[in-house]
Formats: C-alpha cells, structure tokens, sequence
C-alpha cells in the first residue's frame, strides 16, 4: 500500500522507493533468518546481522541524520521519516539496530563540543563499512521508566541508581551495571551512558556520558533470548571502575531534565516510525493472502467479514502514519533547532502506533487461520515484533499516563 505522497518531492519519492527495495531484497530475508538464530549466533561477528549492517552502511541509512560538514546525509525530517519507515516495514529489529547506532554520535554533535565531535561524531559519519555502533545504555535491573523522574516532579523520588559516576581530579570513574535489555549491547561499540551522581539522592541527580566499549573494566552479559524483535540485540553492560576524562561527561544535573525530555522525545518518535513499518508489513501480507486463500468457493477477500477486518487494518495503518509522520517531523526538527521537543506528541505516537500494530498483526494472524501459526508466514513474527514494540522505550499504560499529565 502507498500513503499519500502529494506534499513529497521527488528527490523524497526517489529515496522512499530505495529504501523499500533495500527493505524488500535484503531486510525482510534477512530478519526471517535471524529471527530463528540463537542469540549468540546473531552477535557472533560473521553473522547475518553484520553483513547486514554493513551493508546499510554502504548505502548510509546509518547516517541519516549526520549534518554533510562531518559526513552525514543531512536529510530532513521528513526524508529521514520515510526511510525509517520503510525499513521498519521490512525488519524492525534490524532497523532498530541501525536507528540506535548513531546515538553517541548526535549526542557528540548537539554537544557542540569540538573535542566530542572529534572523537565520537567524525569516525562515526566517517565510517562506510559498519564497524562502528552505538548504543543507548539507560536501563538498568532495578529502573526503568524512573529516568522520567527527571522530567516529572511527582515521580521524582530518591532511588540508588545502578550505575554511578564519581569524579577523580580529571576523570570519572563509573561502576554498577545497565539491564539485558540494553539496545545493540552486545554488539555496540560505543555508548552514550546515564549515571547517577549521588546514590543517596534521587534519579533526577544524574548525568549523560559518552564512552568506547572497550575500556578496561567494562563487560558483557549473554544476549537476551527473547519472544520479539529477535533481530535487535540487546544484552548487560557491566562497568567496574571504568576511567574516562572528565570532558566525556556531556551533562550534568543542571541540565538532565531537558535534555532527558527531548531525548526521550526522539526515540518515542522513532519507536512509532517503526512500529508504523510493522503495521504495514502485517496489513500488505494479510491482504495478499486473502486475496489468494479460496473458501466457500471464491477467495476469502471477497467474504463481507474478512473485508471488513482488512478495513479496520487499513485504517489503523493510515492514522499511525499521519500520526507517527507529524510527531516525528515536528519533534526532530524542534529539536535539531535547540527548541524543546512535546513529549506528550511523541508518547502519543509510540503508544498509538505500537498497539495498532499489535492489533493489525493480531488480525494479520487471524486472517490466515492456522497458517498464521506456522513460519511457512511471516505474519506469526510480526506479531511478536508488534508485542515487544509495546514494551519498548517504556510499558504503554504508563506512557500514556505521564503523556496524559503534560497535556
């Protein structure tokens, strides 16, 4: 299916359907594979995953949103939505791997900091070949959703963060440990780290820095092995004693709130851009197949029942893309111009999109019977993805109530 393109450029159209042969020829393969690995067979080095990468590299969907002065595409918001969610359409893990890799990279670049940008922004926009990729390591064992503590007062409470930072003449040194479900862990290179200041004070207390993974001291856990989104890896940092400069410290108190807010915002958005993808995904292959399945004589699509299923999954995949294209456009482009992003937008997006894609690919499976049980179809897979989507970037029920409370 095609959305409305009459507000798209050529050049936009153009990059669209790249992005959608990239989608079709190698990520959907690609991810159907994958998802039936082990988890250490995903990480190992000479694994599907890294051919992958590398090969989305080369085509710089990892660099989408570099500015050109470090090597980066420079593409608009709205450019960088439309190949975010085609190639959501076609894997959503892999996809995430890719949307997080830059992470280090743009926080080293907003940072403004010549001495940052040199190290984490310019090798990472450099890079054509995918060996380098970053992560976003703010969850931990014991906090999750608490790091919008920062950014809402009621929440806010005094709580031992997992990982803490202390200052040593000029350096930091870092101990405790990030959760499995750290995103691209077990294969990241690099990190954008949040830690606590004060263990005795409260989650708000803390700051942001960026760091190489292979310091002394730092080590990993054994990949998740996980229900959804099995393309992703995700997997345990342990740091003990982990030495880095002072100036690798981008934030400290004084600014965590704000800069939680918008960085929160962002991936929101982009959780909803892909899970957008997904829906799209689940809807085109229960259409085709009901086009194709014949009961009672004549294929299911022409039964009254059926159609009106495919039509409720139609209409759930266009809201999720007006929605999750607004949200994202706005928020990013807020962002990239040192405004504040809304939050509530972007929680709205990833809350909407993501249960409508669990919606969509539960009917999806419906639709094919028994068949959406078997992995002869892709759709039992995509309804595992859609699953895990809704837990991402936080549980959707409570979401939706700190979005609800900044409306």
């Amino acid at each position: 299916m095609d959305y409305p393109d009459s507000d798209f450029s050529d050049d936009q159209r153009e990059l669209r359907a790249a992005a959608r042969r990239f989608a079709t020829q190698v990520l959907r393969p690609a991810g159907i594979e994958i998802d039936r690995l082990p988890p250490g067979a995903v990480v190992a080095r000479d694994s599907l995953l890294f051919r992958v990468v590398r090969e989305a590299a080369g085509l710089g969907y990892m660099k989408l949103g570099g500015v050109p002065e470090v090597g980066g595409l420079g593409l608009s918001p709205l450019s960088r939505y439309l190949v975010l969610e085609e190639l959501g359409w076609g894997s959503p893990g892999i996809t995430g791997v890719l949307f997080l890799a830059s992470t280090h990279a743009e926080v080293a670049l907003l940072s403004g900091n010549p001495v940052l940008i040199e190290e984490f922004a310019l090798p990472y926009f450099g890079c054509t070949d995918g060996s380098i990729i970053g992560c976003w390591a703010v969850t931990e064992p014991d906090h999750g959703s608490d790091t919008l503590g920062a950014m809402r007062p009621e929440l806010d409470t005094k709580a031992t963060g997992q990982v803490s930072a202390r200052r040593d003449g000029d350096n930091w040194i870092l101990s405790g440990q990030k959760s499995a479900w750290v995103s691209n862990g077990p294969i990241a290179t690099h990190a954008m780290l949040n830690v606590q200041f004060d263990p005795k004070g409260k989650m708000s207390d803390s700051g942001i820095c960026l760091l190489k993974l292979d310091l002394p001291g730092i080590s990993r856990g054994t990949p998740l092995d996980k229900h959804g989104m099995r393309s992703l890896p995700q997997g345990e940092l342990f740091f003990e004693d982990v030495r880095i400069p002072a100036h690798n410290m981008v934030l400290r108190s004084d600014g965590y709130a704000a800069y939680m807010h918008n960085h929160l915002s962002a991936f929101n958005a982009g959780v909803g851009c892909i899970a957008t993808g997904l829906a799209r995904a689940a809807y085109e292959s229960a259409l085709a197949y009901c086009k194709e399945r014949v009961q009672g004589g004549r294929p299911i699509f022409e039964h009254q029942s059926v159609r009106a299923r495919l039509f409720r999954m139609f209409s759930l995949v266009q809201s999720c893309f007006s929605l999750s294209r607004d949200a994202w456009v706005y928020n990013i482009t807020q962002i990239q111009q040192g405004g504040q992003a809304r939050l509530e937008l972007s929680i709205g997006s990833k809350v909407y999109c993501t249960q409508a894609a669990l919606e969509v690919a539960t009917l999806a499976v419906q639709l094919h019977g028994g068949n959406g049980m078997t992995r002869e179809y892709p759709v039992e897979m995509f309804l595992r993805d859609a699953t895990a989507l809704t837990v991402a970037d936080g549980e959707n029920a409570f979401l939706a109530q700190v979005a609800a409370s900044l409306l």
